[in-house]
């Protein structure tokens, strides 16, 4: 089916239609894909480097291009979108460092000992080696940080993988654009273009998937799309790792003291958080517990004007977000504190924000706490702190979970709460919000599952590059033979 260049403010085509990558045509860039592999597995950690900082140069060269092609297709703002451009450099140059400094991939050498085991042993060299051609899906909500060349291909790349990407066609235009101009600095810097290749249309994403040469693949998406193609990954004959961050409901927990000393404060984070970009984050807080004897509800009230209109990025998003509100709003005890709104044109939606009593939600846990992918969140309330301990017992995986406390007078429940948590989210966030995720070494953005499908990684800083490597160990081997 052919993809359509759209204008989500308008709802009106921009180009005319991208034709889908035929069978033939997408088993061929990855017979390309494996070809160039063969040869950029055995770059050195300094040459990879170099192409990955050619790749940040060149779209730094052409932020304003990019950043406006990227606005015309998901309305995500020129100021967005050129601090996003920034923040898809900085992850490019992060791996080009690390490789650089040599210390993720770092060898580790066991000299040979003398004499029976458990005291002797034979010379061991564990070294990396590249898993081979990935697959990565590009996501709709970050163009450009999670995109076509967002952390899932720089850190393919960084690791000796090439990368054949399936482009989102939420921004087709761009994918293509940003693909190019990759491609053109590889070429410049005197490597394989073909380390880099990509494919368009729906069925190409379980095509690649499927592909006996394919290796791995990572993803950025809904929970529905990611789980249908990571149970083709695992059920393939041979079957292959399936980096899925799939998103949750990152959940707020928001104790007695701190809804007394700053409601008001903690009501505009809230709304500043689970609005940001048009609620569109895979890290939003879509559910904050607080005290029924708060006036928090009034308060974020307060925060929200209900007559401003954020555009979703595609017409199934808008679609998908309003069933889901209704979806939540049927629920026995749930009450619409402001419904949002359809815009007449284009993909816009107002506000939104929905209440329920924590006794209502934990007799329906699972279907009051479905996530709506848009600008709305559920506040739910409780009568006596000790109920948060139950309620963060019941909670699914997340990618965040957030706590708003007032120390030293909270340490207690603080503690408990944690010590629940820390076994069902990938970050905890303290007296902060948790949208925003930090690229750096320290960095884990997963989950146990459905936040991702393989909890033991992250997609966003340094570490996500040893998703596509695996440790290989030389017994008895002169070095200069590895």
């Amino acid at each position: 089916m052919p993809i359509q260049s759209i204008d989500p403010k308008t709802g009106t085509t921009l180009t005319e239609p991208f034709q889908d990558s035929s069978l033939a045509e997408i088993n061929e860039l990855v017979e390309k894909s494996q070809a160039a592999f063969e040869e950029w597995a055995e770059a050195s950690s300094d040459d990879r480097a170099k192409v990955l900082t050619a790749i940040a140069n060149v779209l730094d060269e052409n932020v304003e291009e990019l950043a406006k092609l990227a606005d015309q297709e998901t309305a995500l703002g020129m100021p967005r979108l050129i601090g996003e451009v920034a923040r898809t450099t900085f992850q490019l140059r992060l791996f080009a460092s690390e490789l650089t400094k040599k210390e993720l991939l770092r060898e580790d050498f066991d000299e040979k000992v003398e004499g029976a085991p458990p005291q002797g042993r034979p010379q061991l060299d564990r070294r990396w080696v590249a898993l081979g051609p990935v697959a990565v899906f590009g996501a709709s909500n970050f163009p450009f940080a999670f995109g076509e060349l967002g952390g899932d291909t720089a850190s393919a790349l960084a690791a000796g993988c090439t990368v054949v990407v399936k482009e989102h066609p939420a921004h087709a235009q761009l994918a293509q654009k940003v693909v190019e101009l990759a491609r053109g600095a590889i070429n410049a810097a005197g490597f394989n273009e073909n380390i880099l290749l990509s494919v368009r249309g729906f069925q190409a994403g379980s095509e690649l998937v499927k592909h006996k040469l394919i290796k791995a693949c990572g993803f950025t998406g809904s929970q529905a799309a990611g789980r249908a193609l990571f149970d083709l990954a695992v059920s393939r004959e041979v079957p292959i790792p399936f980096y899925g961050e799939l998103g949750s409901i990152n959940p707020v927990f928001v104790t007695e003291n701190a809804a007394k000393e700053r409601a008001s404060e903690i009501a505009q984070g809230f709304v500043a958080s689970f609005t940001l970009g048009a609620g569109q984050f895979c890290t939003k807080p879509s559910l904050i517990l607080v005290p029924e004897s708060s006036n928090f509800e009034a308060e974020t009230i307060k925060a929200i004007d209900p007559m401003s209109f954020s555009t979703l990025l595609t017409p199934d998003i808008q679609n998908k977000f309003l069933k889901d509100v209704a979806l939540v709003t049927s629920k026995t005890g749930v009450k619409t504190l402001l419904e949002p709104k359809a815009k007449a044109d284009g993909y816009g939606v107002s506000i939104g924000l929905m209440s329920v009593t924590l006794k209502d939600f934990l007799a329906n846990l699972h279907e009051i706490s479905h996530e709506c992918f848009g600008p709305i969140a559920l506040v739910v309330t409780y009568q006596d702190e000790s109920e948060l301990l139950t309620v963060a017992k019941q909670l699914e995986g997340a990618l965040v979970t957030t706590f708003h406390a007032a120390l030293p007078h909270d340490e207690e429940i603080l503690k408990k709460l944690t010590k629940i948590s820390k076994h069902r989210a990938g970050r905890l966030v303290l007296n902060g919000w948790p949208t925003g995720v930090a690229v750096t070494r320290a960095q884990h953005h997963g989950g146990p599952y459905p936040a991702s499908t393989n909890v033991l990684f992250t997609s966003v800083g340094s570490y996500a590059m040893m998703r596509f490597v695996r440790p290989v160990t030389y017994q008895d081997y002169p070095t200069d033979l590895i």
